[in-house]
Order: structure tokens, then C-alpha cells, then sequence
């Protein structure tokens, strides 16, 4: 059970050095959603086209079934984009942001309490592992 606490802790900590970033986060979350439903509506739509070429009336044309879908492809595409665009902005900036605590940390342990340490190891490790936090943040 104590890991599991940590490891909600490490998420909230996390989450926390969002928190300036929360207006571009709320823009890829939206933009997220919006492009899902435009994917569900090529979706439904295309069913729509289908079952009126079949004679089914489902109080849409096929000229109109063909004109949203495509509409929503294009929307899909955009959407998508912009999600991943704010999404990938959020991600570099936050890494940005650790790297500069992790240096500033580094800055007061140096040099004696780093003395007896591999320093390009460390250094290793810290680029490793911040750079494993863009994938959390950007997807």
C-alpha cells in the first residue's frame, strides 16, 4: 500500500507542475474530444450513406451523408493536429521546467556531495528519465 501512496504522490506532483500550463492543457483536452467526435460522426455518417444507397429512409440524403463526412474528416484532421501540437508544447515545456529544477538541485549538491559520484552516469540517468516523462505529458 505504501508504494502504491508514493506513486499517487509522484502523480500529484506531477500534475502540480502543470498547473501554469492548465489553459493549454484544458485546449488539448478539448480539441481531443472534438476530434473523437468527428471521428465517430465519419463513422456514423458513412452507415447513414450506406443504408440510404439501400433504399432505407434515414431523413438524410446521400449527397448530405457524403458533405458531413467529409466536412469531419477535414475537422478530424485539424483537430488532431492542434491536439497534438498543444499537447507535444505542454510536454517540452515540462521537461524544460524539470530540467531546470534538477539542475538548480545539482548546482547546491555540487561539488562535494557529488564528489564520490559518476557524474556522467548521473547525468545519464536524470536525461533518461525526464525524457520518459515526455510520453506521460505529450499522450
Amino acid at each position: 500500500m505504501n508504494n502504491r501512496q508514493s506513486g499517487i504522490k509522484i502523480m500529484a506532483r506531477l500534475i502540480k507542475i502543470l498547473k501554469p500550463l492548465a489553459p493549454v492543457m484544458m485546449i488539448t483536452i478539448s480539441f481531443g474530444v472534438l476530434g473523437f467526435l468527428a471521428a465517430i460522426a465519419i463513422t456514423t455518417f458513412g452507415g447513414v450513406a450506406i443504408a440510404t444507397k439501400l433504399g432505407i429512409d434515414m431523413s438524410v440524403t446521400f449527397k448530405t451523408s457524403i458533405t458531413v463526412i467529409i466536412v469531419c474528416a477535414v475537422l478530424r484532421g485539424l483537430l488532431r493536429y492542434i491536439e497534438q501540437y498543444s499537447g507535444h508544447y505542454i510536454a517540452f515545456k515540462i521537461l524544460a521546467i524539470l530540467r531546470d529544477k534538477v539542475y538548480k538541485a545539482l548546482r547546491k549538491l555540487a561539488p562535494s556531495k557529488l564528489e564520490s559520484k559518476e557524474k556522467g552516469n548521473l547525468i545519464s540517468v536524470i536525461t533518461s528519465d525526464i525524457e520518459l516523462l515526455e510520453v506521460f505529458y505529450a499522450h
